[in-house]
């Protein structure tokens, strides 16, 4: 969010690292399954506490269950250390990558994600950059942040082997933003000037999660009706003093 969005480009590039230190394909998918624990917590903790508000099950239940399934909400780190460890093994780490991005985006593709997340959301804070959505949507932004993090990861596995040995990896970690930065200002300039009144759009979320327990308290009509009081108030604040239009 905000102005973190270039850490799209880096954020991986620690996993990557050990995960080319994986002996045996087991060793890899182990280290994918304890990426997407560890991705789900940093990203989706809110949610795994939601789950536990709602269902009144409590926070830490709600985000232990997000954890147990975490492989499940995220599967795409565990087809990418798949097709990557295999790709690799074969046809060398420049097939890799293509390989493992290949098969990340192929994964939130192919199954239906919870929340429809995917890397390619985070550049979403930047104007020019987020541009190229119009060529290969949110899963093009993906392919290209993934390959960034693969250039740079393999040049901090070489980085001992001298300059022209880092040269390569590294002009594929910078092709991804320079790319993406070039059409974004071709895209932007190229815009027709807006015209029109502009839209104003209210979006209502009133947070009620204790639906059981306010029913058991209040009774059922008394809860519906502050359900409902409190989407009809929300609402006619939205359009009378902060003038939606709808």
């Amino acid at each position: 969010g905000g102005m973190a969005w270039p850490l799209g480009f880096v954020m991986l590039v620690p996993w990557l690292y050990t995960l080319d230190a994986q002996p045996n394909l087991a060793r890899a998918l182990l280290s994918a399954w304890a990426m997407s624990l560890a991705f789900t917590l940093a990203v989706f903790t809110w949610f795994g506490m939601a789950i536990g508000e709602y269902t009144q099950a409590g926070a830490a239940t709600g985000l232990s269950v997000l954890l147990l399934g975490a492989p499940l909400f995220q599967p795409q780190f565990l087809s990418f250390a798949l097709a990557r460890f295999l790709a690799m093994r074969r046809y060398g780490k420049f097939v890799g990558a293509l390989a493992g991005a290949a098969a990340w985006v192929a994964t939130e593709w192919l199954l239906p994600k919870l929340l429809g997340d995917t890397l390619g959301h985070g550049l979403y804070p930047s104007p020019v950059l987020r541009q190229a959505a119009d060529l290969g949507g949110a899963a093009g932004l993906s392919l290209l942040l993934l390959l960034a993090n693969e250039g740079l990861a393999s040049a901090l596995t070489r980085r001992a082997d001298g300059i022209r040995a880092i040269a390569r990896p590294l002009v594929m970690a910078a092709f991804a933003p320079l790319l993406l930065t070039g059409y974004g200002l071709f895209a932007l300039a190229n815009l027709p000037a807006p015209s029109g009144k502009p839209l104003r759009i209210g979006l209502i979320q009133a947070n009620i999660v204790d639906y059981e327990r306010q029913r058991q308290t209040h009774g059922t009509y008394e809860a519906t009706r502050k359900v409902l009081d409190t989407h009809f108030a929300m609402s006619y604040d939205a359009v009378v003093r902060q003038r939606a239009d709808a």
